[in-house]
C-alpha cells in the first residue's frame, strides 16, 4: 500500500483553459453531435469545414486586435487614464468613456481588447462600463454605414437620441452594484 505522501498530485490546468472554455468545449461537442444525430453526417462535416474557413479570416484580425490592445496597455501613461477616465473620475470620466466608445470602429475583435487595455491601465468600472454600452449602441461607424443607409435619417435620429442615456444609466447601475471587476489572476 503506498502512503499519502505517494499519492499522484493533479497538475493544474493551464491558465489560458478556465471554466468558461470547459463550458464552451462541452457546449461545442453536444452541439456536434447534435448536428451529427439530426442533420447527417454530411451536414456536421460541411459546417466544420465552413468553420474552419471563418476561423482562417478571424485569426489574424484577433491577433492584430490583441496586439493593439498590448500596446496601447503600455503606451497609455497611467496618471492619464486615472485623471480622465479613472475610479473617482465621475460624470466627466463616463462622458469620455461613452465618445471613445462612440467612436471606436469595428467589431468585438477592436472593442473587447481595447476595454483590457483601458481596465489594465486604470480606468474606473462606471466608464468601462459606458465604454461598452456605447460602443455597441452608438457606434458611429454603425450609423453611417448600416443604419443611415438602410433605415434613414429620421429612424437613426430617433434611435440615436433613444440611445443617448443608456451609458450613463449604465454606468450609474455599475457604481451601485458592490462588486469587484478584477481581473481573475489564478
Amino acid at each position: 500500500m503506498s502512503d499519502v505522501g505517494d499519492a499522484p498530485k493533479f497538475r493544474r490546468l493551464p491558465a489560458s483553459i478556465d471554466r468558461s472554455l470547459l463550458i464552451m468545449g462541452a457546449l461545442v461537442m453536444a452541439a456536434g453531435v447534435a448536428c451529427w444525430m439530426v442533420e447527417g453526417r454530411d451536414a456536421f462535416l460541411e459546417s466544420f469545414s465552413s468553420d474552419h474557413v471563418m476561423m482562417a479570416k478571424i485569426a489574424p484580425k484577433l491577433a492584430a486586435a490583441l496586439l493593439v490592445s498590448s500596446f496601447l496597455q503600455l503606451l497609455i501613461p497611467r496618471k492619464l487614464v486615472a485623471k480622465w477616465i479613472g475610479e473617482g473620475s465621475g460624470a466627466k470620466g463616463v462622458a469620455i468613456a461613452t465618445t471613445i466608445g462612440a467612436l471606436t470602429p469595428g467589431g468585438p475583435m477592436t472593442s473587447f481588447p481595447m476595454v483590457t487595455a483601458l481596465h489594465e491601465s486604470g480606468t474606473g468600472r462606471a466608464p468601462l462600463i459606458a465604454y461598452l454600452v456605447s460602443w455597441s449602441n452608438l457606434g458611429f461607424q454603425r450609423l453611417l454605414i448600416w443604419e443611415l443607409p438602410l433605415l434613414g435619417p429620421t429612424f437613426l435620429i430617433l434611435r440615436y437620441i433613444a440611445c443617448l442615456p443608456l451609458p450613463f444609466l449604465a454606468a450609474w447601475i455599475a457604481t451601485r452594484i458592490p462588486m469587484s471587476i478584477e481581473r481573475d489572476k489564478k
